[in-house]
This record gives C-alpha cells, structure tokens and sequence, in this order.
C-alpha cells in the first residue's frame, strides 16, 4: 500500500497547510492539536510530512526558509536593537536555518551547551518559549522590513 504513494506530489494538502500557516505563526503542536481538534500524534505525522516536502530539517526552519539565501543580510536588516550579542544573533542565524544545537555548535566551535545557553538567552531577551515562536517572530520581522517572502532563485 505504501508503494503507491512514494510518487506522491510535493504539493502540500489542506490540512499541511493549515497546520503549517500554525507553525508559522509560532504556535506549539500542542496548541495546533487543540484547534483542529486532532491529536499530538497527528500533528506531528503532517509535521514530518511538510518538512519532508519542503526540505527543511526542523520544523521551526519552516517559517525562516524564505530567509535562507539571504539570511545573515535579513536579520541584519530587520532585527532592531533587542540587546543580542553578535554571537546569539549568530545562533539565531543557525536557530533558522534548522541546526540542531550539535551542528550550530560545530559551525562556530563552541560547545552545545554555550549554544544552549545563547538559545535561552536570545529566548528571555525576546520574551518567548519557543525556538518555533522565535523563528516566526524573525520571519515576521523580516516581513515587516520589507525582506522578499518569495524564495531566491537565482
């Protein structure tokens, strides 16, 4: 049954993009599922399934893809004064990227738990919970200064 869809198209379907315009907006899997009244489980299956689709490594990559060719210049643009040292605007590029707190750490040689500490930071410095919430705030911002949603295909 499975080999049937492994032709399957890119598209996303009703329900991926409903989920993914939550991820989006920074909202955790546990609140999706609340809204769509469907469970955790579920939720983080379509999860899987849009970052299968749309080549992203971590879910909360999903909301900054758009922002990956030009990534470094759209933060630098868009991210007012909020008081983050150069090396958690730094993780922050990573954080949007999709790296995992192990690959950030090898990018900048450092140990994952500075990368930790920087992630917990950056977090309390903007007032969130959540590396998801984080992103959609970056992209949300970059959106605000007038960084292109559409990806660069050049």
């Amino acid at each position: 049954m499975k080999a049937t869809r492994t032709g399957s198209s890119s598209a996303l379907t009703p329900r991926q993009e409903e989920i993914l315009e939550l991820v989006t907006r920074g909202i955790s899997n546990k609140a999706i599922a609340a809204q769509l009244g469907i469970s955790i489980d579920t939720v983080r299956r379509h999860g899987a399934r849009i970052k299968q689709k749309r080549a992203a490594s971590t879910t909360s990559s999903i909301a900054c893809q758009h922002l990956w060719a030009r990534l470094d210049n759209a933060l630098a643009l868009s991210l007012p004064d909020h008081g983050l040292t150069p090396a958690e605007t730094r993780v922050v590029a990573f954080l949007c990227r999709g790296l995992s707190s192990k690959e950030i750490a090898r990018a900048l040689k450092i140990s994952s738990r500075t990368v930790d500490k920087h992630r917990e930071h950056v977090l309390r410095k903007l007032g969130m919970h959540s590396t998801r919430q984080l992103t959609a705030w970056v992209a949300g911002q970059c959106a605000k200064s007038g960084v292109p949603v559409a990806p660069d295909k050049s």
